[in-house]
């Protein structure tokens, strides 16, 4: 910087005798000052850029640089981890379904209604139980559960075994298998879970020998006509538990057994005591249809 601050000391020394120069001359000074001027720059320049190496600066657009990496450092920790929704209780999270029981109930219906003749060959049978099975378990949770009523005892632990069972209902029973819903208690609900009461009748009924596994390859018993109550949960679109005890009453059977009739017996009492249990005290809207009142075409 001093040797710039002398130039211009002996520029303005000489500024009152510059005007006695010939133009040449004057011009010739210009040439020599703009040659200092170049290389007094030079100097100043390599100053500034020893100096900014030192403090290990940079430009702003350096910083602006390293934001952006680190942005995109950041997003893509995210994609490899996403936020992940709170469990609670260890429990599904209920998914927003269009359906409800009743629907659900009607579809597994009329799945376990296709009839598969039983005087085809195994090759020919058994696929058809198996397209058959494929149907009716559509309507069931990956997790669900049969359980007695009265005890409270597990009857069907898993899925696994709950297609055992049916695998052999549909593989033994034969064309003349008939489930029929007779009455029905639904108990309508704005959220989930919803629950429906069935009066159940099954005709040529096949299962497994009591106390051997549920696929029936121990044996199997003769067919039957079996008389159920059936309560029904619906989850997530899909029937997760239900609940059985036998209709010693045979109120499903009889066409004048209504409303009243069956909601003063004790074996209505006890699972309407169920789905309140199940709705945490509040049973909600109950709708009663009685299937005998509804007359046959044909």
């Amino acid at each position: 910087m001093g040797k710039r601050d002398r130039s211009r000391s002996r520029r303005r020394r000489s500024d009152d005798s510059e005007e006695d120069l010939s133009p040449e001359a004057r011009l010739q000074l210009m040439e020599v000052e703009m040659e200092t001027l170049k290389a007094e720059n030079k100097e100043l320049r390599k100053k500034l850029v020893e100096a900014l190496r030192k403090g290990g600066g940079s430009s702003g657009g350096g910083d602006r640089h390293k934001g952006r990496d680190e942005k995109k450092e950041k997003e893509k920790e995210k994609e490899k981890d996403p936020p992940r929704r709170k469990e609670k209780d260890n429990e599904p999270e209920e998914m927003a379904s269009d359906t409800n029981a009743v629907l659900l109930c009607n579809a597994q219906m009329e799945a376990y209604n296709e009839p598969i003749p039983n005087n085809i060959p195994p090759e020919k049978r058994l696929p058809l139980v198996e397209e058959k099975l494929k149907k009716f378990m559509a309507s069931f949770d990956d997790k669900v559960q049969i359980l007695d009523l009265n005890s409270g005892k597990t009857i069907i632990k898993d899925r696994n075994t709950f297609i055992k069972r049916y695998g052999c209902v549909f593989r033994e029973s034969g064309s003349k298998l008939q489930g029929s819903v007779t009455k029905r208690y639904y108990y309508d609900a704005t959220g989930r879970p919803t629950y429906c009461i069935d009066y159940e009748v099954h005709a040529s009924l096949v299962t497994a020998q009591p106390g051997t596994p549920p696929d029936g390859k121990l044996g199997v018993r003769e067919a039957r006509t079996e008389n159920l109550i059936v309560l029904y949960e619906e989850k997530g679109g899909k029937i997760t538990r239900m609940w059985l005890r036998p209709d010693a009453d045979k109120h499903g059977n009889d066409p004048y057994a209504g409303e009243d009739i069956i909601a003063a017996s004790d074996a209505f009492k006890a699972f309407e005591a169920k789905v309140k249990e199940l709705k945490g005290g509040k049973l909600g809207e109950r709708i009663f249809h009685n299937y005998h009142d509804i007359p046959t075409v044909g």
